[in-house]
């Protein structure tokens, strides 16, 4: 099938984007059923982008209206049976308004300093219908002077903006930014790399080009070569903005720019990058095998994210120490804060890699305050999971770079087959051999905790505690201004015992009022072992509930370097 869209967008202020969509139907059929996806890949949360559509409507070509109805939440059917048309014309048009006014990477914003088109959120595809070749035009407010998209350009001069690609699905999967922002660029492996940052920068002294540079030669050069034409690397900056999407020929990133003024900020900054970018070869070509052909109104659930994420997350910070954009000191950081984090989420006692692989359209997507409690992050534990294999491997004198290897072969072998977890486990036994596959299904399927001291002992690396005894309440505290409240309850902690609850609001400890200062000051007035009275009002309903405060679990100091050698021939190239 053949279809052609339009976006126009007019009155950028009003945060409404027009959109047409053109085509003919099957002349042996009477109906044709037009859907906007539910959800985007890479984000795994059904969005219901069609909440934003307002005023549909469908004509035929020469303007003759054609009866239409919504026969799902997400799914409009044009019958031309019930239309009574004066002509026999199985062209059809069909548009409506969508309303963008949310800015993150996986939702359209536009306002009248610039258009971002997430286009899952905006442009309809045919249900059991391939579409070959389709046609974008767009049209925007003269003001605005670039446009930055990865789609394949095919405007016949400067005035116009058309595009085309392969398919629907890959012509969804192509931000677009467009006004007045900074534009740049370099060259990889022959081929143009653009970047596109919209947002502000605050004064700093860092070489983002050259730095992203580096990561895309580092990583491309990896695998041998880019896959892609071109790639296209759109960053947005607003204060308290973190994130990123991977797209197969270009990534949306969001930063907060005050963060870039940091080394540790800005450390974290190139690992999105090379997060999103290393997500070229790993999630949008290797993946699991439900993760395409896509049906974009159902949950896509699989047990192998932590492969599509925790590689990916090991990978990320990997590649900055091994492109020297990192020292072994600033990576062992990284390593250590991780490992802090997880020891911190008793959930992952409760649920496997494969379950919260699972479970993520419902959980990591869906955050409440027992998350914590209930489940582990395949982004946070995969990573780890990966940077224990990692460990395993280099005692049979291999590493994670021949399971790449293996994984990138595969997919050139295979690239429209997507793999298996027994074809995963697979390849990882025919590079360590069986003891190492069975170690790695365990730390996949199962709850059982990893020693990771005594791996990264292997790696020539110490772990350096911290063994302050430093009282602990068990709970996470947010604010309204100064009053203080109980954000989330940790599972088995002084508060989950004594029966504190999320929402509850901290009045008094022993009958002393605790605004924001007080709380913060906590450590230094209560004492481990003792028993404290607190008042709490819950459902404006006050409850005086006793604590006994216990030390706060031990956390990672550093991690240290006792064997270069060995840890080279572990996290080196």
């Amino acid at each position: 099938m053949k279809l052609s869209y339009k976006i126009n967008i007019d009155r950028p202020a009003t945060h409404q984007v027009f959109v047409s969509v053109t085509g003919n139907k099957d002349v042996n059929k009477s109906t044709i059923d037009l859907f906007l996806p539910r959800w985007s890949p890479g984000s795994y949360l059904i969005r219901e982008y069609s909440r934003h559509i307002s005023r549909p409507m469908a004509t035929t070509t020469n303007g003759e209206v054609l009866y239409f109805e919504q026969i799902d939440t997400s799914v409009f059917r044009i019958d031309w049976a019930k239309s009574g048309l004066k002509n026999n014309d199985d062209n059809f048009t069909f548009s409506y308004f969508a309303y963008a006014h949310e800015l993150t990477v996986r939702t359209s914003h536009v306002d009248d300093s610039h258009a971002y088109l997430h286009l899952p959120s905006l442009l309809m595809g045919v249900m059991d219908q391939s579409i070959k070749d389709p046609i974008l035009e767009i049209s925007f407010p003269s003001l605005w002077t670039k446009i930055t998209t990865g789609l394949k350009d095919i405007s016949e001069n400067r005035n116009s903006f058309i595009y085309t690609a392969y398919n629907y699905d890959e012509l969804i999967d192509c931000p677009i930014e467009i006004g007045c922002h900074e534009t740049d660029g370099f060259r990889v492996f022959n081929t143009d790399h653009e970047l596109a940052f919209y947002g502000k920068f605050l004064p700093h002294h860092e070489k983002i080009k050259d730095d992203m540079k580096q990561i895309v030669e580092h990583i491309a050069g990896f695998f041998g070569g880019v896959p892609y034409e071109k790639y296209t690397f759109i960053t947005h900056l607003s204060p308290g903005l973190y994130g990123g999407l991977e797209h197969r020929n270009s990534t949306a990133l969001h930063y907060c720019p005050t963060q870039l003024t940091n080394r540790k900020g800005y450390i974290n900054f190139l690992g999105l990058v090379s997060h999103e970018y290393f997500h070229t070869w790993n999630v949008k070509r290797i993946r699991p095998f439900e993760l395409g052909p896509f049906n974009y109104l159902k949950e896509a659930t699989t047990k192998l994210l932590w492969l599509a994420e925790g590689l990916t997350s090991l990978m990320d910070e990997l590649f900055l120490y091994r492109s020297n954009l990192v020292s072994i000191e600033e990576y062992l950081e990284m390593q250590k804060d991780n490992l802090n984090r997880y020891f911190g989420i008793p959930g992952r006692r409760l649920h496997s890699l494969d379950d919260s692989s699972f479970n993520a359209w419902i959980k990591l997507y869906r955050p409440d305050e027992n998350m914590n409690n209930s489940s582990i992050s395949y982004y946070l534990k995969g990573g780890i999971v990966f940077f224990s294999l990692n460990i395993l491997l280099a005692k049979k004198n291999k590493s994670i770079n021949d399971f790449l290897n293996l994984l990138w072969a595969d997919y050139n072998q295979n690239p429209e087959r997507g793999l298996t977890a027994d074809q995963v486990y697979d390849m990882v036994e025919s590079i360590g051999g069986n003891e190492i596959r069975e170690k790695f299904i365990e730390m996949t399927t199962t709850t059982k905790e990893i020693d990771l001291e005594s791996l990264c002992s292997d790696a020539g690396l110490k772990f350096e505690w911290d063994k302050s005894e430093t009282p602990w309440l068990g709970f996470d505290a947010e604010f309204h201004g100064d009053r203080v409240s109980i954000k989330a309850v940790t599972l088995d902690g002084p508060a989950y015992k004594a029966g504190l609850n999320a929402g509850d609001e901290i009045i008094a400890i022993n009958g002393i009022r605790i605004l924001k200062n007080q709380y913060n000051d906590h450590a230094k007035y209560l004492l481990v072992n003792n028993n404290y009275l607190v008042t709490v009002s819950r459902l404006n309903i006050l409850h005086e509930i006793n604590i006994l405060v216990e030390t706060h679990p031990i956390k990672l100091k550093s991690i240290l370097v006792v064997d270069k050698a060995l840890a080279d021939k572990v996290f080196g190239r």
